[in-house]
Formats: structure tokens, C-alpha cells, sequence
């Protein structure tokens, strides 16, 4: 099998800096000094469930304003304009993400109890009405500003799949598992645990139960560890 791209580990410090530099890059060109985190967090807050529900467009600065409590200069005092917005609000959910699981992915214990946390709070964080709204603004958004939507998935998504992955490639070394290519077997475990929910989520306002949603993680870890140990113990 070829890896789909290269497959040497990197530290963990060093993997969240080259993850969050697309999106560090784009905030840097764009956000200015918080001038007052309360106001702050209530203008991303409204901003963020204005624009899932009307897309970016269908939101004027005044509408933010005035969801989030705060006058029209205070909205423009945090915030230039709509796309500035747009990018705190990635970069606010990007950090919280790269947080969790990072801490999630470093505790101790054995392999499938780390596999088994990371799981379980991804999924939690992904069913949250917050990071839904998130993804269906940055949906609206991806034609009209691919680099924010890229740079969202690569600090993201492809973060969690690159930590995963490192785990994974310390799991090869150390001998626990027989892997082709730890990235492509971190896809096939976010795939196991993410299941036939991500289609019915498309079609299906109704959010997975949070027993259900442990209950899947811990059948995909089941069954990778199933494949992955018992192929890894059968190898010369």
C-alpha cells in the first residue's frame, strides 16, 4: 500500500505549529486587539448562529449588533468586518479543538483507552450545535473563500487525523501494531467512528443520542484494535 503522503512522526509541539499556521496566517491579516472578551465572545456567538441559519450575506453588521446585545460600534470596534468574524470564529473553535484532543491524545494509559478518549470527546465536540452552525457557515462560505475553508480543515479536521496519526506511528515503533501507513489508518478509524451519521446528519435534524454516540466509538476502536493488534502479533 502507499501512504498518501509522507509518513515520518513529527513532535507533537512541532505538529500543532505547522497545523495552525494557515489559519494564524489569515488572522494575522485580519483580526485586531480584543477590546473587550465578554462583548467579544457575544458578537462571535451571534454572528456565528445569524450566519448558519441566513448565510454570510444575508447578515448585516447591524443584525449582529443587535442579536449579540451590543452597539454597531462596539461590533466594528472588535471587528473590521464580516470576514473577520468569520475567521475568530475558526480560529476560536480551532484552538478549543487543538486543545482537547492534544491533551486527550498525550494522557497516559494504553492505546485503546487513548484511542477510546479522543473518540469520544471528537464526536462530542462535532455534535454540538455551535461547531454544526460553524460548518454549515463555512459550507455557505468555501466557493466564495476556499482559503479560509482550507485553512479551517488543515488546523481542523486534518489536525485531529495528523495527532491520530502520530499516536498511531508511536504505536508501529513501539510494536503494538503492523500498519501500512499510520495517516491512511487514522482516516479509517475517524471513518469508523464517524459512521453512517455523518450521511444521516445531512438529511436528519435529529442529534445522535451521547450513549449512541460512545457506544460507535467504542465499536470502531474495538474492531481497528481487532485488525491492527491481531495482524501486528501474526507478522513474522
Amino acid at each position: 500500500m502507499t501512504c498518501p503522503t509522507d509518513t515520518n512522526t513529527v513532535a507533537f509541539s512541532t505538529a500543532n505549529q505547522v497545523a495552525r499556521q494557515g489559519i494564524d496566517m489569515i488572522a494575522a491579516r485580519t483580526l485586531g486587539r480584543p477590546k473587550d472578551m465578554e462583548k467579544r465572545c457575544a458578537i462571535l456567538d451571534a454572528a456565528l448562529f445569524l450566519f448558519a441559519e441566513r448565510g454570510v450575506d444575508g447578515v448585516p453588521m447591524e443584525a449582529i449588533a443587535a442579536s449579540a446585545g451590543v452597539s454597531k460600534v462596539t461590533v466594528y470596534a472588535n471587528f473590521k468586518d464580516k470576514n473577520a468574524i468569520i475567521i475568530a470564529l475558526v480560529e476560536r473553535e480551532t484552538c478549543r479543538i487543538d486543545t482537547l484532543v492534544a491533551e486527550a491524545v498525550q494522557t497516559e494509559g494504553a492505546l485503546a483507552q487513548k484511542l477510546t478518549r479522543v473518540g469520544t470527546l471528537l464526536i462530542e465536540l462535532i455534535s454540538e450545535p455551535s461547531r454544526q452552525a460553524l460548518e454549515r457557515c463555512l459550507s455557505l462560505e468555501k466557493q466564495r473563500n476556499p482559503e479560509l475553508a482550507r485553512a479551517f480543515f488543515n488546523a481542523g479536521p486534518g489536525h485531529v487525523r495528523d495527532l491520530l496519526a502520530n499516536l498511531l506511528a508511536e504505536a508501529m515503533d513501539c510494536g503494538v501494531m503492523n500498519l501500512d501507513c499510520a495517516r491512511a489508518a487514522a482516516e479509517d478509524l475517524l471513518g469508523l467512528w464517524l459512521g453512517f451519521s455523518a450521511i444521516e446528519g445531512r438529511y436528519l435534524a435529529r442529534p445522535p443520542q451521547t450513549e449512541f454516540l460512545q457506544q460507535r466509538v467504542q465499536r470502531g476502536v474495538d474492531f481497528f484494535m481487532r485488525a491492527h493488534v491481531e495482524k501486528a502479533t501474526s507478522s513474522p
